[in-house]
């Protein structure tokens, strides 16, 4: 019998690693050059820390189109948050491995560290699907019932479409899920799994600032949930002195960063876009209209055009999140159950929405993509409806959920698929336009095998001792 549960989990493994591993290859083949200055900017920065150790993008100003930058002095920098670049370093550099191998004839493009950059936002989509999926198991969910959910999630969400450019948002969503995952996993501060949480959150926080407010939210579900308390004895004042270190160093090296770049202690690295001088200061960039921003980021009542004429809603005028994926929905529902039998995590998770909704609504500039990295925590609870569906109701009801289901799943899978294939640089007519780079991402996966081969080598091993004791006993 412990022979056949060990053989049964094993199988589960294989199962989740194979869709995780398809997931992977779509949003690869579904992912394009650099084609924005948005992203564009992100690039500038990496190219010049890489290749020149500058913050300087003087030789790289053109991938902003004059206007994701920053400039002072005559001197042009990038005007993104810093903590993206730092990511896509190593990615970079694998570029720059397969130019000095003699490998970058394999890639249709030049530069190929455009086409190896692309691996940062792919492997956050993924780990991000990966992380709804372990999230449903933390709430006792089935393995096939997170596994439908992290692929729904992985397809009918916009995971799709920002998993496929280096933007700064497939890694801040990646990020502040990882660290709630940690949260709420924690049994206590004491747990190493609690600083994990505070890095991942200070470290977010440097890729989008906004994602510095969430640890509100986290403080008040500490005392919540009791994780948390006030009591004077060394393993608080230790763990408590030890998460602020990490916090305040993190936070450091953004202050550090622009204080190289514009010689001044601010935390704005947009500060000195000519381009938007409502960037200045966050009250003048938090000046827009509430009422237009929330229902641009939700149901488009104000511009009801754009809910099936998909060409009015491509590129920044891509629709809110209910037009854009209505399978979400269904999440709205589940809210209720989720509160219900999980009152402090479910109102964790609305803290954390409706903290982003608020910035990204009051702000000058309204595009769906600001708010993105809530986009996990609005899906997760359409778990507690597919439970309360398939656990209570009767057969025709749960009959109607799935027709209704099916029909929205699919509405939304087909919108996210022509919002990312319409985005700048691309054509709804010429589909997966990484297609013709898939030899770069056999090359990454056999790189990335052989990295991790050490660390999987170990977990094997220590999962054959533990089962041979298993097996004694």
């Amino acid at each position: 019998m412990q022979k056949k549960l060990i053989t049964y989990f094993s199988k589960q493994h294989y199962i989740l690693f194979s869709i995780l591993l398809l997931i992977s290859a779509l949003y690869f083949i579904s992912s394009c050059y650099i084609n924005t200055s948005n992203d564009g900017s992100h690039y500038a920065l990496t190219s010049a820390l890489v290749n020149q150790h500058s913050v300087v993008i003087n030789d790289y100003i053109n991938y902003t189109g004059k206007i994701d930058y920053a400039v002072k002095d005559g001197v042009f920098y990038s005007d993104r948050l810093p903590g993206n670049a730092f990511l896509m370093v190593p990615f970079f550099a694998f570029g720059n491995v397969l130019e000095f191998l003699h490998l970058d004839t394999l890639s249709h493009h030049v530069p190929i560290q455009e086409v190896t950059v692309i691996f940062l936002p792919n492997l956050c989509g993924v780990i991000g699907v990966l992380f709804v999926f372990l999230l449903c198991r933390q709430f006792n969910a089935s393995f096939r019932k997170s596994l439908f959910l992290s692929i729904i999630y992985a397809v009918c969400t916009l995971n799709l479409q920002e998993s496929t450019h280096v933007f700064s948002h497939a890694p801040s969503m990646c990020l502040v899920l990882a660290a709630f995952y940690y949260l709420i996993k924690t049994p206590h501060i004491y747990d190493k799994h609690f600083l994990w949480f505070v890095f991942l959150l200070s470290y977010s926080s440097i890729v989008e600032l906004q994602n510095i407010l969430l640890f509100f939210p986290a403080l008040v579900y500490l005392f919540q949930s009791k994780k948390i308390d006030l009591k004077l004895r060394s393993k608080n004042i230790t763990t408590i002195g030890l998460s602020m270190a990490i916090g305040i160093a993190t936070l450091s090296i953004l202050v550090i960063y622009n204080y190289i770049a514009f010689g001044e202690l601010t935390l704005k690295s947009n500060k000195f876009n000519p381009e938007f001088p409502e960037e200045q200061s966050f009250i003048t960039s938090l000046s827009g209209d509430f009422i237009t921003g929330i229902d641009r980021l939700s149901t488009n009542f104000l511009t009801p055009e754009v809910w099936f004429n998909f060409e009015l809603g491509v590129k920044n005028d891509i629709p809110g999140l209910f037009i854009t994926s209505p399978v979400l929905l269904f999440s709205l529902f589940g809210f209720i159950f989720f509160f219900r039998n999980y009152s402090k995590e479910a109102l964790l998770y609305m803290s954390i929405i409706v903290i982003n909704v608020l910035i990204g609504s009051f702000h000058k500039t309204v595009l769906i993509r600001h708010i993105f990295t809530i986009t996990p925590f609005l899906f997760f609870p359409m778990l507690f409806t597919v439970n309360v569906i398939f656990g209570k109701k009767s057969g025709f009801v749960k009959m109607l959920f799935i027709v209704v289901f099916g029909i929205l799943a699919v509405f939304s899978a087909y919108r996210v698929f022509y919002v990312t294939h319409t985005y700048w640089g691309r054509e709804i007519t010429a589909i997966f336009p990484f297609s013709a780079e898939f030899k770069i991402y056999i090359v990454f996966l056999l790189f990335l095998s052989i990295l991790l081969f050490p660390f999987y080598y170990k977990r094997i091993s220590l999962s054959r001792i533990h089962t041979k004791k298993s097996m004694e006993e």
